[in-house]
C-alpha cells in the first residue's frame, strides 16, 4: 500500500502516527508533502525508516507538486483541511484513482463564512473526500454540517506519542507520590488565543492571596513572548525540546491551558498520560475526550474569577486525591494511542 500525506503543520506526534503505520504495515510506503516547519514551534525531527518528506516550498509549480505525487501513485491520500489549493486540487484530481481522506478540526459556529462552506460541503468536498477525520465529539457536528453521513466519518485523528508521556508517568509517579508538585504547567504558543495574560494576572491574584505556595511554569514561544509577565512565582521555559522535557515533568504537577479558542490541544492528551490533574478552558475541544470530575476542572476563560475557582480547587486536594486524579488523567488517555491511529487509517 502507497499513502500520501498533505500535511500543513508537522508536529511530534505525527511522526509517532506514522511509524506506528509502518509498524502495522511494514511493506507499506508513506510519502509526506508539508509545510516548513514553524519557527514558534521548532521541532527537531527524526523521519528515519517512515518515508519521503518534502517541503511544499520545494515545488516551484502546482504541475512540480503534481508530477511528484503522480508518480508515487498513492493509493490513500490524507489531506489536512483545504487551506492548501494545491492539496485540494490534486486530491480533485486523483479522487477515482485514490481513497481521498480529509482531515479537518473545525468546530461547527454556525458563522457566516461556515454556512458558505455547508454549500461548498455538500457539492464539492462530498464529492472528492471518501472520508473525513476528525479529533473527536466536537468536530463530529461540523463534519455532518458539510455533508459527511456517520458511515463517512472517522474520529481519533489527533494522537499523542503515548509510549513517550506513558513513560513519563511511570517514571515520577512514586516521587509525585510522595511529594506532589505545587506548580502549574501551561504548554501553549504565546498567541492572542492562547489566554496567557488572563493566566498571568489570575495566577498572581490567586498566589499572592493564598501565601505565595505555588508555581506557574509556561513552555512555548510566539509573538507576544516578548510581552510575558515577569514575576517571582512565574517561569518562562521558552521552546522546550523532546529531550528536555523528563525534568520539566519531573518538577511539575497539574496541567493548565486556558485558551479562548482551541479546536483539540494534543497537548492534554500528551499531560494527561503523563499524570497530571487538567485545569481547562471549556473552549478546549480536548476536553470531550480527556477532562472528567475526576481528573480536573474546567473553568470559563473569560473570567478570572472562574480561573481562580478553580486554582483554589484543585490547591485543597490532599495529595492522595492529587494522586487519583493522576491516575484517571493518565487511564483516559489510553483510548487514542498511534496504533489505533494506524488502524483507522489502514482499515477505512
Amino acid at each position: 500500500m502507497r499513502i500520501a500525506f498533505l500535511y500543513t503543520e508537522l508536529a511530534d506526534y505525527t511522526i509517532a502516527c506514522l511509524r506506528a503505520v509502518k509498524d502495522k504495515r511494514p511493506g507499506v510506503e508513506i510519502l509526506v508533502v508539508h509545510f516548513p516547519v514553524n519557527p514558534e514551534a521548532p521541532f527537531q525531527f527524526d523521519f528515519s525508516g517512515i518515508g519521503e518528506f518534502v517541503c511544499i516550498k520545494d515545488f516551484a509549480t502546482y504541475d512540480d507538486f503534481k508530477k511528484k505525487i503522480a508518480a508515487f501513485a498513492p493509493q490513500k491520500i490524507v489531506c489536512c483541511g483545504w487551506v492548501n489549493k494545491w492539496y485540494i486540487r490534486f486530491c480533485a484530481a486523483y479522487r477515482t484513482r485514490a481513497q481521498c481522506i480529509l482531515a479537518a478540526d473545525n468546530h461547527w459556529r454556525n458563522s457566516t463564512k461556515q454556512q458558505l462552506l455547508r454549500v461548498a460541503g455538500r457539492f464539492f468536498l462530498t464529492r472528492v473526500f471518501d472520508k473525513i477525520w476528525v479529533p473527536g465529539a466536537p468536530q463530529l457536528n461540523f463534519a455532518q454540517k458539510i455533508g459527511f453521513t456517520t458511515g463517512r466519518i472517522l474520529t481519533g485523528f489527533y494522537c499523542c506519542d503515548i509510549e513517550r508521556f506513558n513513560a513519563f508517568y511511570e517514571q515520577h509517579k512514586a516521587e509525585k507520590h510522595q511529594h506532589f508538585p505545587r506548580r502549574l504547567l501551561c504548554v501553549a504558543r504565546y498567541i492572542p488565543a492562547k489566554n496567557y495574560q488572563l493566566l498571568w494576572n489570575s495566577f498572581i491574584a490567586w498566589n499572592t492571596r493564598q501565601g505565595g505556595q505555588w508555581e506557574l511554569w509556561c513552555a512555548g514561544t510566539g509573538e507576544q513572548f516578548d510581552q510575558r509577565v515577569q514575576h517571582p512565582a512565574i517561569r518562562h521555559l521558552g521552546f522546550v525540546q523532546k529531550k528536555d522535557w523528563d525534568e520539566v515533568v519531573r518538577q511539575t504537577g497539574v496541567f493548565i491551558l486556558p485558551s479562548l479558542s482551541e479546536p483539540w490541544a494534543v497537548a492534554v492528551h500528551e499531560f494527561a498520560a503523563a499524570g497530571y490533574p487538567l485545569l481547562l478552558s471549556n473552549r478546549v475541544g480536548a476536553a470531550t475526550q480527556f477532562l472528567t470530575e475526576a481528573n480536573g476542572f474546567s473553568f470559563d476563560p473569560y473570567s478570572q474569577e472562574d480561573m481562580e475557582q478553580c486554582f483554589d480547587n484543585i490547591s485543597t486536594l490532599t495529595p492522595e486525591q492529587l494522586t487519583n486524579m493522576s491516575a484517571a488523567s493518565h487511564q483516559l488517555a489510553q483510548v487514542i494511542v498511534p496504533d489505533t491511529w494506524a488502524a483507522t487509517l489502514l482499515d477505512a
